[in-house]
């Protein structure tokens, strides 16, 4: 009697251990899922309530099974505790049990590539570096109608005649046509307005270079982020790599991110993402697959993928993680049948 004893309180000392990390890793998963918006005794509730439910169900299909021992309605016992562990163990406490261990060795990585990546898109529209792809365009527009103006000039042109003539004028306004449609200041065009008939060349580089002039001011006014713009983007990425530092603290000392943590950096990663979605023109991606990630009509960082359990399995099955995601499974399916064999041994049905 003693044994049995000793046995039934052993296996339920060794149910509460291998529940309690089966909790724990639903509990995680669950959390991240539904972020602050849900209290965390009621995640915890929620998680012992139905990993009791799946441990139940267990054993009923264990006794039904068991022809040892009289049990009513055998058959719907076995039914009923199929169902017990369908929905509460293999469509819930498995899956987020596999989605905490894959989500704790995979986070570090994940945050990391979004941090790195976000940020230099970020920077790039911070530091003002890329120019509306339309702009070359306009360049190639006024350096056409230039080109032919200066050959005029030097009488190689329609008329033949060397100098500031009536046609050298005509082909100027229209390069001076061209800039203020783009968006020039008029002040910025002052000397295409001299209408003296010239014939030192030298006149030339000074037509050209308040030509230069007006295309740099347009270039900065129209066809580069705005300025406003270009702080955001560098306080988003100074926000990201500040929560970082705690990020990265937590990693090099060897513990488990708290999903208030991982929340948060989410967030402000989100916000960057949307930052390089509304400039996109602005930014040089790195390849086709960031600009697809980044500029997506539902935007989803990486670091939310990973926080989604529902994502984590669909990407899974669809083959963008490798096969190694099968021991988080294995691993998630023994902790569970263990817990769930000694609670069968602790209650086990005699008579």
């Amino acid at each position: 009697m003693e044994s049995n004893n000793f046995k039934k309180w052993g296996s339920l000392v060794a149910f509460i251990i291998l529940a309690g990390i089966s909790c724990w890793a639903t509990e995680h998963s669950l959390h991240l899922l539904f972020g602050t918006s849900f209290p965390v005794i009621f995640v915890w509730a929620l998680t012992i309530a139905m990993f009791v439910v799946a441990s139940y169900g267990t054993k009923l299909i264990v006794d039904s099974l068991n022809m040892d021992i009289w049990i009513e309605h055998r058959r719907r016992s076995f039914w009923l505790g199929v169902v017990l562990v369908l929905f509460f163990w293999l469509l819930t406490s498995m899956p987020t049990n596999t989605h905490t261990f894959f989500f704790n060795h995979s986070i570090g990585d994940v945050i990391s590539l979004d941090v790195t990546g976000t940020c230099s898109y970020l920077e790039q529209l911070r530091d003002r570096e890329n120019t509306d792809s339309a702009y070359d365009e306009v360049v190639t527009d006024v350096n056409r109608k230039w080109e032919a103006a200066a050959r005029e000039y030097n009488g190689l042109g329609t008329s033949g005649q060397r100098g500031a003539g009536q046609y050298f004028l005509t082909l100027l306004e229209e390069v001076k046509s061209s800039l203020i449609d783009a968006g020039a200041d008029e002040r910025h065009l002052v000397e295409l307005r001299d209408k003296h008939n010239q014939f030192d060349a030298s006149n030339l580089d000074v037509y050209r270079k308040q030509i230069l002039e007006a295309l740099h001011y347009i270039e900065d006014k129209t066809y580069k982020v705005s300025r406003e713009a270009a702080r955001e983007a560098g306080s988003t990425a100074n926000d990201i790599r500040t929560v970082n530092d705690s990020v990265t603290v937590l990693l090099q000392g060897g513990g488990l991110l708290p999903a208030e943590i991982v929340t948060q950096q989410e967030e402000r990663i989100g916000k960057g993402y949307t930052v390089v979605k509304t400039n996109q023109k602005y930014v040089k991606f790195e390849n086709d697959k960031d600009k697809n990630l980044y500029t997506a009509e539902n935007i989803t960082t990486r670091t939310k993928r990973l926080i989604s359990v529902y994502d984590v399995w669909k990407d899974f099955l669809s083959g963008k993680y490798p096969f190694s995601f099968v021991y988080y499974i294995i691993l998630s399916i023994l902790v569970d049948v263990a817990a769930f064999m000694f609670f069968d041994f602790a209650f086990r049905k005699k008579e």
